[in-house]
């Protein structure tokens, strides 16, 4: 009776140890951390949109096309660098036309992206849509690098999301 007695409690002890043990290795596995399976099997979805490949006609692909999945923030993404050929007007009217054709609808416009000096980044993108992709909602972002600071002559475009709704431009 003595030995049930301690028996019991033991091993409900070590089994809720196993259970957080368990717990601790899956969320450190990515179980609350970095791309779902649906989510790293998206980004080849997001990167075969035709959307990408649409261009202002005096403007050129510029290095290639990227994509993968964000582990930090958990979310799919792929996108496309053009040379800034043309003037930004000029590509952000390409794109309002362009993107509605394609089914994309404006979600957002900003006529000055860039964060406020010695401010953080939070959205830099000049344009964007969304529209359903592959089960979730997907973002389009048109975006200039020189709004950052970074190189005046290119824009890009970048498509995001995630099944979970961490996704945005």
């Amino acid at each position: 009776m003595k030995l049930k007695a301690v028996a019991v409690p033991v091993l409900v002890v070590a089994g809720g140890m196993a259970v957080i043990a368990a717990t601790g290795v899956w969320a450190l596995s990515g179980g609350l951390y970095g791309c779902t399976r649906a989510d790293e099997e998206l980004a080849p979805t997001l990167a075969s949109l035709s959307i990408l490949d649409a261009h202002p006609s005096r403007t050129q692909p510029r290095h290639e096309r990227h994509s993968g999945c964000d582990e930090d923030d958990g979310f799919a993404y792929a996108g496309q660098y053009y040379r800034l050929t043309t003037s930004r007007a000029d590509v952000l009217a390409f794109y309002r036309e362009a993107a509605a054709k394609d089914g994309w609808r404006l979600e957002s416009a900003s006529s000055s992206p860039s964060p406020a000096p010695g401010g953080l980044a939070v959205d830099t993108s000049a344009l964007c849509f969304e529209k359903p992709v592959a089960g979730t909602t997907a973002h389009l972002a048109v975006w200039f690098p020189g709004d950052l600071g970074d190189s005046a002559d290119d824009f890009g475009l970048e498509v995001t999301a995630s099944h979970d709704g961490t996704a945005w431009c």
